[in-house]
């Protein structure tokens, strides 16, 4: 299978032999990938047999959303940002919940802390420091002829409306200008794209897909171009699903087709792709194809076709060979000390940066919880600042 133009005539010659094109510079750059935590677990949604299990799970969910208080945990994760001031910053699962009630049930106040703009209060705690570069919207739960999902909290047939969106974001530093990336992509969302590779799921009677994206932008930082790129993958196994096991490896395949696109790939950048792949280096697929970290480290398709160049991990140049784990956390994130137990959330570049990276797992340690004893996430967030 040979595509865009030859995969863009090798990526230009893997980027003139990755970096002659590039050569002169030797400025540096400051990333971040921070999963913010949407605060609950939806598999016992998207797996429940019943409309009845199914409103039961979603009761738990807001129970949990409540609990783990994302305006208290949002603090924490904004601080991390503003204390290492990243240039650029991908964020995922940047939800915004929210409640209707048009019977007056008042049903919506039983949980104080699930219904906010998770975007919203983000950036009200970074202040003026940060800038919402790009966005790309993913799974929407809304029915067709309702503002929201029905949920059942007594047996008056009487429901509260849930509402649901979740986004990727790029953000940048104030004095940082950027410009989305035009992918060339069949299904495009806000700033970005969502996958073709997604899963039909039921909610009671409610169908819908529980979409993932990608979205980039193109900054300039210290007179150097870079193209950065922030995702989501999803989970490995879906909902338990063996049949959904593909969906991962086949994003990670559409991924890599919109970055060498011959219409938007560009060789005088250097390229930065983030987030978080839910793949590790140590995964295995269980369908016999190559995962998600494989095809982006090694330079191949899930068919197996090789491309241009494969991307480096930077966590691998870091000095002393830390395990750099980010994941997971309990799903109450009451638990001490930290459970994280994979390395999911990650940083590729293109070219490789020289020589030793600078890079650090933030929000695992004890001191990192909030006042109340919660994780800031589920997840570590990672920074990395590369010198090229």
């Amino acid at each position: 299978m040979k595509t865009n133009k030859t995969l863009v005539v090798l990526a230009m010659f893997a980027l003139f032999v990755s970096g002659a094109a590039l050569a002169g510079s030797k400025a540096d750059i400051h990333i971040m990938t921070q999963n913010q935590y949407l605060g609950a677990d939806l598999d016992p949604i998207i797996t429940a047999e019943t409309p009845e299990a199914a409103n039961a799970a979603t009761i738990q969910a807001l129970i949990d959303l409540s609990n783990n208080n994302f305006p208290e945990r949002v603090q924490a994760l904004a601080d991390s940002i503003l204390e290492k001031q990243p240039h650029l910053v991908a964020l995922q699962e940047v939800f915004a919940f929210n409640c209707v009630d048009p019977f007056v049930t008042g049903y919506c106040g039983l949980f104080a802390n699930a219904f906010n703009d998770h975007l919203a209060l983000t950036m009200a705690a970074l202040g003026d420091q940060y800038e919402i570069a790009a966005v790309v919207q993913n799974l929407t739960l809304a029915p067709p002829a309702l503002p929201g999902i029905p949920v059942y909290l007594d047996t008056s047939g009487i429901p509260i409306l849930l509402q649901v969106i979740d986004r990727d974001v790029i953000l940048a530093r104030s004095d940082i200008e950027t410009t989305p990336v035009e992918f060339n992509c069949l299904r495009t969302s806000e700033d970005g794209c969502n996958y073709n590779a997604v899963a039909p799921v039921s909610l009671g009677p409610l169908e819908f897909n529980v979409e993932r994206g990608f979205v980039g932008v193109d900054a300039t930082v210290d007179g150097a171009d870079y193209r950065f790129i922030n995702t989501h993958l999803e989970v490995k196994l879906l909902g338990g699903d063996m049949a959904a096991a593909v969906l991962q490896p086949a994003q990670a395949t559409e991924l890599w087709l919109a970055i060498l696109d011959g219409s938007v790939f560009d060789p005088t950048k250097r390229l930065l792709v983030a987030g978080d792949f839910n793949s590790s280096p140590v995964d295995v697929s269980p369908i016999g194809v190559p995962t998600a970290y494989q095809q982006l480290v090694g330079g191949v398709l899930i068919n197996g076709q090789p491309l241009p160049f494969g991307l480096t991990d930077v966590w691998n140049r870091r000095p002393g060979n830390p395990a750099g784990l980010t994941c997971c956390e309990l799903g109450d994130l009451s638990n001490a000390p930290s459970m994280h137990y994979e390395r999911v959330d990650l940083i590729f570049a293109f070219p490789a940066p020289a020589g030793k990276t600078k890079a650090n797992v933030l929000n695992a340690d004890v001191e990192d919880k909030t006042l109340s004893g919660l994780w800031p996430s589920d997840h570590a967030s990672v920074s990395a600042r590369l010198r090229y």
